[in-house]
């Protein structure tokens, strides 16, 4: 299964001269990681609401699994295949308890009860919120809402996650619980991750970076290829991963050759540079 977009432009107000997006085009591949990043107002949530037909777009066309969003009869079989989780946690709780917050989405497909039951204990088991299931999601912290979030979207059992500044209003360690999760769900269960993020942070759990600003593709490449063009993403405005950030100073002063992206990294830069 793929995504593809082919020169897709998208205006609120159907003036072409005030594109949120223009022209962009680029392929999701099943099992990919991807995340997209840029300025406030870069066109990412757009992006992120045209790859399930939640927009459709003003010029171009956007096909899931060869279906076009475009087709309203394609719609619900689109939504099946591709999960869309928004920033606040709390806006997505509709259940009295745990489990029965994350058999909402199975409830609506009109799926039996036995079928329910196994993909909500399956998809709590994976975020780690099994031993919860009869508490109140208000009793939750925020980390563990947005795991919640994700069992929900689990459960519904899509082959595309897409998260739209979903760690946004999380502490360190709960970002650090969800990315965490989500590599497990890219690299051991098959998921495609789609990441909309302004956490530079995050973006090294994934293996492709998609860089907008002003609704246009600046950038587009593996996580490596794109942080080596760290002073065109300075121009834009955007942050690196810190240890991204810290080699690039070492590099400067000649104690490295290269660039780290975690601390085991620069350590072997430091050894090999001795």
């Amino acid at each position: 299964m793929a995504i593809v977009l082919d020169n897709c432009s998208y205006s609120y107000s159907n003036n072409l001269e005030e594109n949120v997006l223009s022209g962009v085009s680029f392929r999701v591949d099943a099992g990919s990681f991807i995340s997209v990043i840029g300025p406030n107002g870069s066109g990412k949530s757009t992006l992120a609401k045209l790859l399930n037909g939640l927009y459709i777009p003003t010029s171009g066309r956007v096909e899931v699994d060869g279906l076009s969003t475009r087709e309203k009869k394609n719609i619900p079989q689109i939504r099946r295949k591709v999960a869309l989780l928004f920033q606040n946690p709390d806006n997505q709780i509709v259940g009295d308890t745990v489990e029965e917050d994350t058999a909402f989405g199975p409830e609506n497909l009109g799926l039996d009860r036995d079928e329910i039951t196994k993909r909500v204990e399956d998809s709590l088991s994976k975020v780690g919120l099994l031993e919860k299931r009869k508490m109140s999601p208000n009793t939750l912290s925020g980390g563990e809402k947005a795991r919640l979030g994700i069992a929900g979207v689990l459960a519904l059992e899509p082959e595309v996650l897409v998260l739209d500044e979903a760690t946004a209003m999380l502490d360190p360690k709960g970002r650090r619980e969800v990315m965490e999760i989500l590599h497990e769900l890219w690299k051991n269960q098959g998921k495609t991750i789609i990441l909309i993020t302004h956490h530079p942070e995050e973006t090294i759990y994934g293996e492709r970076i998609i860089v907008l600003d002003k609704g246009e593709i600046k950038l587009d490449g593996s996580v490596e290829e794109v942080y080596r063009n760290s002073g065109k993403l300075k121009k834009l405005g955007l942050e690196l991963p810190s240890y991204v950030e810290l080699s690039l100073l070492l590099k400067e002063k000649g104690v490295i050759d290269d660039i780290a992206f975690d601390s085991s990294s620069l350590c072997t830069l430091m050894e090999n540079k001795k």
